[in-house]
C-alpha cells in the first residue's frame, strides 16, 4: 500500500501533462487517455454550444431552454473530473477497481451527454424557447398593434380611391376586416391586465396571435390588383348601368360587324362560328329593354337586375378579343354561296368546264382529277368551275382545300403523305371548332370530318395534289345517294389521277387563237393599229408567243415583260433571247431576266419560303434590307421600307408574285414561279414547311451552299452526334419557327460566311452555342421568341452585325462585347436583366431602331444613371419601349423627361417614332424643353402606362413657341391617370399632325388648353374618355383639313359641334370643317345634339356621312337657334344612319329641311319619338316631285313607325316606298 501511495504522490507532484502518461499499477494508459480525450471534446462541444445559444438569445422574446442549462451544468461538472482525484479519494478501490470499469465510465460520457450535445450543435437545433414573461408580451403586443394600424391606413387609403369611382361601395369583408382591425388597434393592454382578462402571459399570447391573423388577413386587400369596391345594387344605379353596357356592347358589336363584313370581302372566308355566336347573343342583350324587365318581374330586385349586368359585363368582356388589332374573325371556307374566288377571265377552256359541271351534275362520276403541266391553267379552270359551283342548288358546300407539297414528309427516308396536318387543314376550310385533345388524333379527326361532310351534298376541291392517299382515312366521304361529296382535284401527275380511281380531264396548253389573244390583253394595245398587230411588231410577236408553248401562266408573265416595248428593235432583240429558250420555265426565266438585277434577287428570296406560303410583306422586306439587296448607307430605315413596298408592286405587276388571297399585306408564288427560282439559284438548299422532324443529312451539306431554309418545320434538335457542316460559302441560315431545344457547340464553326442566322421562335432553345462567334461576316441574328433563351455567347467578334433581335426572350445578362457591336442597326432586347444598359449602349451610335420589353431586376430600381446614352444615339429612328416597370432607372433616368433635364447636343436627332407601352411609373412623358430634341418626330404611341398624368408637361419658366414641325400621328389608349396632352401656357405647334387617336382616358378633362396649335389635323378618334366636356378645346383653331371625326363613350359631352364653343358665328364666313367628310358618334350618354345650329352647317359642305347611335339622351341632331335657315344644304352627304336615339324627335328645326342631293343611304332605327324626316324632295321637268336622284335604299325599323311619319310632301311615301327595307329586328 505504502507503494500505491508513493506513486500517486508523484502523479500529484508533476502535474497534468505528465499525469496522462504515467501507468497505473490499476488503470493501464489506453483507458487514462480516452476518458482524458472525451473531457477534452466536451470542452470544445460546450463552447460550441454557448456561441450558438449566444446567436440565437439576440432574438427578442427568447430564453434559453431549461434542458439545455441542464445540460450546460452536467458538462460542467464532468470536465472538472480527474482521474487522480477519483483514485485518490479510492474510487478505482471503491466503484472502479480496474481498467474496465474506467473504459464503461468513458463510454457513458461518449453516448450520454457528449450524444446529446451533437443534436444541440445540429444547424436547425434551437436552443431557446418564447419568453413568457408578462412583460415581454406588452411589448410584443404593443409592436403587432403598430403594424397593423399601418396596414389599415393604407388599405383606408386605396379605399377611398375606389370608392370615387361612381356607382361603388365598399365589400362587405373589407368593412369588416376595417372594423376588427378598429377594435383590435384600441385594444388597451394595461386594461387588459388590470381587469384580469389577461393575467398571464399565455393569455397575451393569444390576443397577440389574434393581431398577427388580422394583420396577415389584410394582406390581400393591399394588392396592387385587388379591388376593394363592389357596384353599388341600388335599382336606379342598376338600370343606369344596364343602359350604359348596352350601349358599350352595341358599339363593340358595330365594330365588330364593320371588321367582319371587310375581311368576310376577302375570297373564300366566311365568319368564325364563336364570332356569330357572340354577335347573335349580344344582339338579344341589347334588345331587352330594363323597363320591361322591371315591370314584368323579371328583374324586381336589384340583385336580380345586377345578375343581367354580370351577364352583359361577361358578354362584353368576350367580345373584347373580337376587337383587337389584327384578330382574325374569319376561317377558310369556301362553302357559302355568294363568296366567290378572285379569278381573272379563263380563255379557252369552256368545254371542259361544262364536262365537269356535267359529270358533277350527274350521279355516275364522283371523282375527277384534272391534271396538266404547271402553269397550264388547272387552279384558274377549277377557280372558275367553284364559282359556278355556288349557284348550283343541288349543292349544299363547295369547299376550296389548297394541297401542294405542304403535306409531304419524310419518314425512314421515303416520303408521304402527312394526313393529319390534311385533316387540320380541311377542318379549318369547314370550319369545324377542334377540341384540343383532337388535333392530334387521326382517327377522331377522320370521324368528325366525315360527320360534317355528310349532312348534305358537298363539292371538295382540292388543288395541287401530289401523292395518292386514301380518303377514308382522311374522312373524306364519296356521295351515296345524297349524302356524302364529290371529290375534283388538280395534279400534274396523271399517276396520282389514276391511282385516286379519277375520271381524268387532260388540260392542253391553249390553241394559238387564244393564246393571242390573252397575249394581247396583257402585253397592251400599244401593239396595235387599227385593231391589229402592228405590221413591224408582228413577226416577232408571233414568235416570241410560240415559244410560250399556250402556256397561260408564261403568256401573262412574257407579255408583262413587254408591256411598254413598242419599237421593232426591242422585240427583235427580245426574241433573239427567246430563241435559246427550251422550255416553259426557260420561258419564265425570259421575264425574271428582264427584271432589274436588284428586283431579280429580290424575287428569288421568296424562294425560300414554304411552297404556297402567304407571305408577309414587312416581314419580306425586313429580310431584304439585313441580306442587303435595298441597303444603301446613308439612306434611313423607313425609306428603305418604301423601297421593298415598291420592288413588291414591281414583282406583282410583273405576275411574278401575287397578293396572297387578295389580301394587300401578303403575297404569295406560284410553284412554278418557285421552281424556277429555285433552278435559276441551285446553291439554294430549301426545305421549308416540309414538316421535317431532323436536319437534312450531311451530305445535303454541300460546300457550295449559299442559302439553307428550313423554316416551319418540326425539328427538335440539332444531334450532338452530327459533325459540322463545312458550308464555308453559306450566308443565310433560316431555322425559325421549329421545335430545336440544343445545337452542338461547334455547329456553326465552319460556317465563316454566314451573314444571316435566324432562329426566331424556337421557345425551347436556352442557349446558343459558341461557334457562332466565329461566325464573323454575320450581320443579322434574330433570336425573337426564344422563350427559354438564358444565355448567348461573347459577341465582340461579330463587329459587323447590324441587326441583333432578342426580344421575348428569358436571357438575365447582356451578352457580353455588346458594346463592341458598333455597326448595329437594329437591338431588339428582352429577359430579366440585373444590369442597367447606359454603358453597353453608348457605343451603338449607329443604332436605328431599339425595341425594348425588358424586365429589370429589382436591384436597378434604384440606381441613378447620366442620361448622356440619348446623346451619343443620335441616329435612332425608332424606340419603342414596353414593359419597364422600372424604365426610370433603366434608360438613363427616362424620368429627367418630366424633370426637364438638358440632354446633350445631337440627342433624338434622328428619331422618328416612339412607342412607350406598360411604363408604370412614368408620370410625364416629354417637358416641352425636350420637344426641341424631336424635331424629326413622325409618331407618338403610348399606351398601358397606369401613372402617366401628362403627354407634354409644362414648365414654371416661359419661354418661345416650341414646334414638333414632322409630327404626324398622335395615339394614346388606355392611360388610367392621364390628365392633360398639354396644359402649358407656351404655344406647342403641331404643322403636320394628321392622326389625332385617344381611348380609355377616364382622367382626361380637357384636349389641350389652346396652347397646341395643329391645324393640319384630318382625323380625330376619341372612344372611352368619360370626363371630356368638349370634343374640340378653349381657344379653337380652325381644323380646314379634318377629314374624319368619331366620338365614343363621352359620357359629359352636350354637343359636338357648339357654336359658342367653337367662336364661330353665322355673320362670319366659314373657316372651319370645311375639308370634313365622316362624322360618327355613339354611345354619349349626355349628348343633346350634335351640331347647335342649322347654320353651322354652312362649314360641312364636304360632308358625305353621318352616323349617330345610342346616345339615350339627344333630342335633336340639328338645334333650333335664333339664326335658322329655311334651307340646310349638305350637297355631298351620302349616307345618314340614326340607331337606338331614344328621345330623338327632330332632325333639323320643323321650318327647315334638308336638302342631300347626294344622298344613297338612309338607315334609321328605334328613333320612336322622331316623327318628321325633311328632306327635300327635286322637281322633275314636269313639275312632279321625284326621290334624290342618287337614292339607293332606306333601311328602317320598326314597320309601323315609318307609318306614323309626318311628311311635308303628300306624295312622299309612295316617292321612297321602292327604297324601303323594313327590318324584323333591329340589325
Amino acid at each position: 500500500m505504502d507503494s500505491i501511495k508513493s506513486a500517486i504522490d508523484i502523479v500529484k507532484d508533476v502535474g497534468p501533462t505528465v499525469r496522462r502518461y504515467v501507468k497505473y499499477q490499476f488503470c493501464p494508459k489506453d483507458y487514462v487517455d480516452q476518458f482524458v480525450e472525451v473531457q477534452e471534446r466536451l470542452e470544445r462541444q460546450l463552447d460550441d454550444v454557448e456561441a450558438k445559444l449566444n446567436t440565437q438569445l439576440n432574438q427578442p422574446g427568447k430564453k434559453a431552454a431549461s434542458q439545455v442549462d441542464n445540460w450546460r451544468e452536467g458538462v460542467r461538472k464532468e470536465t472538472a473530473v480527474k482521474v487522480e482525484d477519483l483514485t485518490c479519494k479510492g474510487g478505482c478501490f471503491t466503484y472502479i477497481c480496474s481498467s474496465r470499469k474506467l473504459d464503461k465510465k468513458t463510454q457513458a460520457l461518449n453516448k450520454g451527454i457528449y450524444m446529446q450535445g451533437e443534436d444541440y450543435t445540429n444547424d436547425g437545433q434551437s436552443l431557446v424557447i418564447d419568453d413568457h414573461s408578462i412583460e415581454y408580451c406588452k411589448s410584443v403586443l404593443k409592436k403587432e398593434q403598430e403594424q397593423l394600424k399601418l396596414r389599415q391606413k393604407d388599405i383606408e387609403a386605396r379605399l377611398e380611391t375606389q370608392r370615387m369611382q361612381p356607382g361603388k361601395i365598399a365589400r362587405k369583408e373589407v368593412e369588416d376586416w376595417m372594423q376588427k382591425s378598429c377594435h383590435q388597434i384600441a385594444i388597451k393592454v394595461e386594461d387588459l391586465i388590470s381587469q384580469g382578462e389577461c393575467s398571464s402571459s399565455s393569455n397575451l399570447e393569444k390576443k397577440i396571435e389574434e393581431l398577427k391573423q388580422t394583420f396577415n388577413q389584410g394582406e390581400k386587400y393591399t394588392n396592387a390588383g385587388e379591388n376593394l369596391v363592389v357596384d353599388d345594387h341600388s335599382m336606379g344605379y342598376c338600370v343606369h348601368v344596364f343602359k350604359d353596357k348596352q350601349g358599350r356592347l352595341n358599339h363593340h358589336k358595330e365594330l365588330i360587324e364593320a371588321n367582319l363584313k371587310t375581311q368576310c370581302m376577302q375570297p373564300g372566308k366566311i365568319a368564325r362560328k364563336d364570332v356569330t355566336e357572340w354577335l347573335e347573343k349580344a344582339g338579344q342583350l341589347i334588345a331587352i329593354k330594363v323597363e320591361d324587365l322591371i315591370s314584368e318581374g323579371e328583374c324586381s330586385s336589384s340583385t336580380n337586375l345586377w345578375k343581367k349586368i354580370e351577364e352583359l359585363r361577361q358578354i362584353l368582356e368576350q367580345g373584347k378579343e373580337f376587337t383587337n388589332a389584327g384578330v382574325t374573325l374569319v376561317i377558310d371556307d369556301h362553302s357559302n354561296k355568294g363568296v366567290p374566288l378572285l379569278v381573272e377571265e379563263c380563255r379557252g377552256r369552256d368545254d371542259i368546264q361544262d364536262q365537269i359541271l356535267e359529270w358533277l351534275k350527274g350521279d355516275e362520276v364522283t371523282r375527277i382529277a384534272v391534271s396538266g403541266m404547271g402553269g397550264v391553267g388547272k387552279t384558274t379552270v377549277m377557280k372558275q368551275v367553284h364559282n359556278q359551283l355556288l349557284e348550283e342548288p343541288k349543292f349544299n358546300e363547295v369547299i376550296w382545300v389548297k394541297v401542294s407539297r405542304d403535306f409531304d414528309i419524310i419518314v425512314q427516308q421515303r416520303k408521304r403523305f402527312d394526313i393529319l396536318k390534311f385533316q387540320k387543314r380541311i377542318a379549318s376550310s369547314l370550319g369545324l371548332e377542334l377540341k384540343p385533345e383532337d388535333h392530334e388524333n387521326e382517327t377522331k379527326l377522320a370521324g368528325l370530318i366525315s360527320q360534317r361532310l355528310r349532312q348534305g351534298n358537298s363539292v371538295l376541291i382540292l388543288d395541287d395534289v401530289w401523292q395518292q392517299f386514301c380518303l377514308e382515312d382522311v374522312g373524306i366521304p364519296i356521295l351515296d345517294g345524297n349524302n356524302g361529296c364529290k371529290l375534283i382535284l388538280t395534279t400534274r401527275l396523271h399517276e396520282v389521277a389514276r391511282a385516286m380511281e379519277c375520271e381524268v380531264i387532260s388540260l392542253n396548253p391553249l390553241p394559238p387563237k387564244e393564246a393571242l389573244a390573252l397575249f394581247l390583253e396583257k402585253v397592251g394595245s400599244a401593239v396595235l393599229s387599227d385593231g391589229r398587230i402592228k405590221v413591224d411588231i408582228k413577226p416577232f410577236l408571233e414568235q416570241i408567243l410560240q415559244k410560250c408553248g399556250g402556256v397561260p401562266l408564261a403568256i401573262v408573265i412574257v407579255a408583262k415583260s413587254m408591256r411598254g416595248k413598242l419599237l421593232p428593235c426591242h422585240w427583235k432583240l427580245a426574241l433573239s433571247e427567246f430563241s435559246k429558250l427550251e422550255s416553259i420555265i426557260d420561258c419564265l426565266k425570259f421575264s425574271y431576266e428582264s427584271l432589274e438585277p436588284q428586283c431579280q434577287e429580290c424575287f428569288l428570296y421568296c424562294a425560300l419560303y414554304p411552297e404556297d406560303a402567304e407571305i408577309y410583306k414587312d416581314e419580306l422586306i425586313e429580310y431584304w434590307i439585313e441580306e442587303g439587296l435595298i441597303y444603301k448607307e446613308g439612306i434611313t430605315r423607313e425609306a428603305m421600307n418604301w423601297k421593298g413596298h415598291d420592288i413588291l408592286d414591281k414583282l406583282v405587276d410583273s405576275c411574278l408574285l401575287e397578293l396572297a388571297r387578295g389580301h394587300e399585306f401578303y403575297v404569295s408564288m406560284h410553284d412554278l414561279l418557285r421552281e424556277m427560282a429555285l433552278e435559276i439559284s441551285p446553291q439554294f438548299l430549301v426545305k421549308a414547311g416540309m414538316a421535317l422532324e431532323k436536319l437534312p443529312e450531311e451530305d445535303e451539306w454541300r460546300e457550295d451552299l449559299l442559302k439553307v431554309s428550313l423554316m416551319e418545320n418540326h425539328i427538335t434538335e440539332i444531334p450532338l452526334s452530327m459533325l459540322p457542316p463545312k458550308c464555308p460559302m453559306l450566308t443565310t441560315l433560316l431555322l425559325s419557327n421549329n421545335k430545336i431545344s440544343t445545337i452542338p457547340e461547334a455547329f456553326f464553326e465552319h460556317m465563316l460566311g454566314l451573314k444571316i442566322l435566324d432562329l426566331s421562335d424556337n421557345p425551347e432553345l436556352s442557349r446558343l452555342p459558341s461557334s457562332v462567334s466565329k461566325s464573323e461576316k454575320l450581320t443579322t441574328l434574330l433570336l425573337y421568341g426564344c422563350e427559354s433563351l438564358i444565355e448567348v455567347p461573347f459577341l465582340s467578334n461579330l463587329v459587323g452585325l447590324k441587326k441583333l433581335d432578342l426580344s421575348w426572350t428569358s436571357i438575365e445578362e447582356l451578352p457580353q462585347g455588346l458594346n463592341m457591336l458598333t455597326n448595329l442597326k437594329y437591338l431588339g432586347l428582352g429577359g430579366r436583366l440585373s444590369e442597367t444598359l447606359d454603358e453597353p449602349l453608348q457605343n451603338l451610335s449607329k443604332l436605328q431602331h431599339l425595341l425594348i420589353n425588358v424586365e429589370p431586376d429589382a436591384e436597378t430600381e434604384s440606381k441613378r444613371e447620366p442620361i448622356g446614352i440619348w446623346g451619343k444615339l443620335q441616329n435612332l429612328e425608332k424606340l419603342d419601349l414596353q414593359g419597364l416597370d422600372n424604365s426610370n432607372a433603366m434608360f438613363g433616368e427616362i424620368r429627367a423627361v418630366a424633370e426637364s433635364t438638358p440632354l446633350p447636343a445631337g440627342t433624338f436627332s434622328s428619331l422618328q417614332y416612339i412607342s412607350v407601352s406598360y411604363c408604370d411609373k412614368i408620370k410625364k412623358l416629354f417637358s416641352v424643353r425636350w420637344l426641341g430634341y424631336l424635331q424629326k418626330l413622325q409618331t407618338i404611341e403610348v399606351n398601358f402606362c397606369e401613372q402617366l398624368e401628362e403627354i407634354i408637361g409644362s414648365e414654371s419658366e416661359e419661354r418661345e413657341k416650341v414646334t414638333l414641325p414632322n409630327l404626324e400621328r398622335l395615339e394614346l389608349a388606355v392611360l388610367p391617370q392621364l390628365k392633360s396632352i398639354y396644359n402649358g401656357g407656351e404655344k406647342v405647334t403641331l404643322p403636320k399632325l394628321e392622326r389625332l387617336e385617344l381611348e380609355q382616358l377616364p382622367q382626361l378633362k380637357i384636349i389641350s388648353s389652346g396652347s397646341l396649335i395643329c391645324d393640319s389635323i384630318k382625323k380625330i378618334v376619341i372612344k372611352d374618355c368619360e370626363d371630356i366636356e368638349s370634343v374640340f378645346w378653349s381657344g379653337f383653331n380652325p381644323l380646314p383639313n379634318l377629314e374624319y371625326l368619331e366620338v365614343y363613350f363621352l359620357n359629359n359631352l352636350k354637343c359636338v359641334f357648339d357654336e359658342e364653343g367653337l367662336g364661330l358665328s353665322p355673320l362670319e364666313p366659314p373657316t372651319s370643317f370645311f375639308s370634313l367628310k365622316e362624322i360618327r358618334v355613339g354611345s354619349c350618354g349626355q349628348l343633346k345634339k350634335v351640331f347647335s345650329s342649322g347654320w353651322l352647317l354652312r362649314c360641312f359642305q364636304s360632308l358625305q356621312t353621318i352616323e349617330v347611335s345610342c346616345c339615350y339622351q339627344m333630342e335633336e341632331l340639328i338645334s333650333s337657334s335664333a339664326h335658322e335657315e329655311e334651307k340646310v344644304t349638305l350637297p355631298k352627304l351620302q349616307g345618314l344612319k340614326l340607331t337606338r336615339l331614344l328621345l330623338l324627335k327632330s332632325i333639323c328645326s320643323s321650318s327647315s329641311v334638308l336638302i342631300c342631293d347626294s344622298i344613297q343611304s338612309l338607315v334609321i332605327f328605334e328613333c320612336e319619338k322622331l316623327k318628321r324626316i325633311p328632306l327635300n324632295f327635286p322637281l322633275l321637268d314636269n313639275a312632279q316631285s321625284s326621290h334624290p336622284p342618287s337614292l339607293k335604299e332606306i333601311v328602317v325599323w320598326p314597320k309601323e313607325w315609318w307609318e306614323s311619319l309626318e311628311w311635308d310632301h303628300p306624295n312622299a311615301k309612295d316617292i321612297l316606298f321602292p327604297f324601303c327595307k323594313f327590318q324584323q329586328k333591329r340589325g
